[in-house]
């Protein structure tokens, strides 16, 4: 069974010109397709011909799901089995098992009945295949860890900004030369300076062409390295889609969801002639399993002008709600960046067979270097988690919490909150028990302050065999918060818009039908003071993260996440989200200092992207407005009061909304967003599709994210546009950009000295 569906947009099912006149009878099509679709259930049944359903359960005895692939392109596609009439649209039907067997099989549904392969196998890849085949290396070495003639192994640092797109750099960036240039003009940005009519003045008028509306900008740390580069982020879509696409699966070639089945512990995913499933490399609007980059649909760049129009010229195929689509998570895109192989929403470090792939720590500590990660947010979130375990369901936190000292990395550093970080009696080992002999705990407490908290790193060594685990927030301190301390825009730390909200559930249907408000009217700090005089900075942390693992002679390899901007992101809180992006700013300024004093980037290579884009948009006004919010005192009000922090797109799922055609998505979202549209205008920005309301999404999109770095010695340069395989199948590159695998190969490629 397949689906790559979004019944969403069911506009045209009878109305369509295509349809018109469409119906036809031939041999086996004996049933009219019941044009009234609905929503079927496993309590509701739907009959033969009758949509939409998900899956077998939710149609009338024998009958199946007929799983489409997105719109139809061609009569044939066009074609239900065993009803009459044409459907152009995205419903999947319920159907007679034996009109799909005497149908013709489609596309993505064809399968051959002697178990035979329809695309080629190229068999199990790896990083030194791919950049072998792609002429970036001459030869794979017998023996990675040995040293080769001619070739330097470099320390490897990668620096993530979870969900840091391309709008949200020029956000912080623009934010960042703001603060800068008020401070000049004699403004303390962290009281503001209502009075200072030479800063009114200056920024009087000040819109997004006075800083850039392209490419690479200005203005953050990470915009100085010399190299740049767009990252497609693509994520694999099997056996059926979320409801309203909201997200690319859990869905593996293993039956059912990840979330049903512990690792490997599920059979194959069969197709339709009963053998394996096939894995099709193939775009989704091929008949394929990939959510691929469509530069038509999407633009070539993130910046294209359209996403900044009230009205666009749709005549192309651009449509500003394809980045909606099937968006991967933060687990499958680091899975990416750590092993070079593509896995599912929520796994981390597999292939789609729920194998253990190896991580570019694991593979640096097994010749004889430092690997660790530091982080922002929990420590076996996601991003962080994907470096140094497996799983392949980043919520079985019981799996996260033993399958972490397999991996045994050298330094561990974050939030320990949300069960997201080792057992209590693993950490009550570390302190004085078994593991204390090689583990050192760093632990938040009301009893040191954060400028004694690392006392007695110094005297620690990796080559000496010592492992460090940092445990800051969370379930160590009173707040309970389980990322960092929030700065905020004018980095006080305090006087944030806590926003909160709630859906409203109609009691008869069951279904969301608005969201209350329930923000405090007071602002509210995310730490209190005392609790902050403990806890070192996200900069502090990454620096004695840095520091410990270069000890190691043999070199390191360092990934560092600034998790809590995506965490902001979801909220739509751009207050938050700034003050995470000056935090990333400082942290990878720190980075690159250190690299310039420790042999350059002749011996580093730095590589600063992100794992997924948000939805973001800044109006041409935005430097004005919040330069006008610095000014006045009141910078937490970039936020709305009104924000609710509720994820539109999921209220309108439980509204049932993707069963209604009458309205666009942008519209659907525009119902469940609570910003006025005086607080649009007044913060100059909007989250979400244009038209959907200002905090109007709350969720991932599938745009290219940028990559600054420095130091790759031309690697990724020779990767662009070039294809790279997942289980054996060759999946098309995207032309002038990389993918995270490809990111991986590269830092591989250096780490290893290649």
């Amino acid at each position: 069974m397949k689906l790559i569906a979004f019944s969403l947009f069911l506009v045209g099912l009878a109305k369509d010109a295509r349809a018109d006149g469409g119906l036809r009878s031939l041999a086996g099509h004996t049933v009219d397709l019941d044009r009234n679709v609905i929503h079927c259930t496993e309590d509701s049944p739907c009959g033969e011909c009758m949509g939409d359903c998900q899956k077998d359960s939710h149609c009338m005895g024998d009958l199946i799901c007929y799983q489409k692939r997105g719109r139809a392109k061609t009569e044939e596609e066009a074609t239900v089995p065993g009803c009459i009439g044409y459907d152009w649209s995205k419903t999947d039907w319920c159907v007679d098992p034996e009109a799909v067997e005497a149908n013709t099989p489609r596309g993505d549904a064809t399968c051959n009945e002697d178990g035979t392969h329809t695309f080629p196998d190229y068999g199990v890849d790896s990083q030194q295949r791919l950049l072998l085949r792609e002429g970036v290396i001459d030869e794979i070495p017998a023996n990675i860890c040995e040293a080769r003639e001619g070739k330097i192994k470099k320390n490897v640092i990668l620096v993530v900004g979870d969900g840091m797109g391309w709008e949200m750099i020029r956000a912080g960036a623009i934010a960042r030369q703001v603060i800068d240039e008020l401070e000049e003009l004699g403004c303390d940005t962290k009281t503001g300076c209502p009075d200072n009519e030479a800063a009114k003045d200056a920024f009087s008028g000040r819109s997004l062409a006075d800083y850039y509306t392209e490419g690479k900008g200005s203005g953050l740390s990470f915009q100085e390295l010399a190299d740049y580069a767009l990252v497609t982020t693509a994520a694999p879509v099997l056996q059926q889609p979320n409801d309203g696409n909201h997200y690319a699966p859990r869905n593996t070639l293993l039956e059912g969801s990840t979330g049903d089945h512990s690792d490997r512990s599920a059979p194959l995913f069969m197709n339709q002639c009963g053998f394996p499933y096939e894995f099709n490399p193939n775009s989704l609007e091929d008949g394929g399993d990939m959510a691929n980059w469509d530069d038509a649909m999407g633009g070539e760049f993130p910046w294209d002008e359209r996403y900044y129009q009230e009205s666009h010229d749709a005549s192309d195929g651009f449509d500003p709600e394809f980045i909606l689509q099937h968006g991967t998570d933060s687990a499958s895109t680091a899975g990416s960046y750590a092993t070079g192989h593509k896995g599912v929403g929520g796994m981390l470090s597999q292939n789609l067979y729920e194998e253990d792939m190896s991580t570019i720590i694991e593979d640096a500590m097994k010749c004889g270097m430092a690997g660790g990660v530091v982080s922002s947010v929990p420590m076996f979130h996601a991003t962080p988690a994907a470096f140094i375990l497996h799983s392949n369901n980043r919520s079985n936190r019981d799996q996260l919490r033993t399958s972490w000292l397999k991996t045994n990395p050298t330094m561990v550093s974050g939030v320990c909150g949300g069960r997201y970080y080792p057992y209590e009696e693993d950490l009550q080992s570390m302190r004085d028990g078994p593991l204390s002999s090689q583990w050192t705990l760093f632990e938040q407490n009301n009893m040191t302050m954060a400028e004694d908290f690392y006392n007695g790193i110094e005297d620690l060594d990796p080559d000496n065999g010592d492992h460090v685990l940092v445990c800051v927030g969370g379930d160590f301190t009173s707040s309970g918060q389980s990322n960092m301390p929030y700065r905020g825009v004018d980095s006080t730390f305090s006087n944030r818009w806590c926003s909160s909200g709630e859906q409203i559930i109609d009691p008869d249907s069951e279904l969301t039908i608005g969201i209350n408000l329930t923000t405090p009217d007071e602002l509210c700090n995310h730490y209190e003071p005392e609790e902050l005089q403990q806890i070192p900075t996200i900069q502090e942390n990454v620096k004695q993260t840095l520091e410990f693992l270069a000890k190691d002679d043999d070199g390191f390899f360092m990934m560092y996440e600034q998790g809590d901007i995506d965490w902001s992101a979801h909220a739509n809180h751009m207050d938050d989200m700034l003050g995470a992006m000056l935090d990333i700013d400082d942290s990878v300024r720190m980075i690159m200092d250190w690299i310039e004093e420790n042999g350059g980037y002749e011996k580093n290579a730095l590589y600063v992207t992100a794992d997924h884009d948000h939805y973001l948009t800044l109006n041409d006004h935005f430097p004005e407005a919040l330069a006008t919010f610095m000014i006045a005192g009141d910078s937490h009000n970039i936020t709305p009061m009104s924000n609710s922090g509720v994820n539109a797109w999921s209220a309108a799922i439980n509204a049932g909304r993707t069963e209604d055609s009458s309205k666009s998505q942008t519209e659907h979202l525009a119902d469940f967003t609570t910003w006025t549209e005086e607080e649009l205008e007044q913060v100059a920005h909007f989250w979400g599709p244009r038209g959907s309301g200002g905090n109007g999404w709350g969720s991932h999109s599938t745009r290219p994210i940028p990559l600054s770095y420095m130091g790759d010695d031309g690697c990724l340069e020779q990767l662009m546009g070039a294809p790279y395989r997942v289980v054996g199948k060759e999946v098309a590159g995207s032309p002038g950009k990389v993918d995270q695998v490809h990111v991986h190969a590269c830092m591989y490629k250096n780490l290893f000295g290649l």
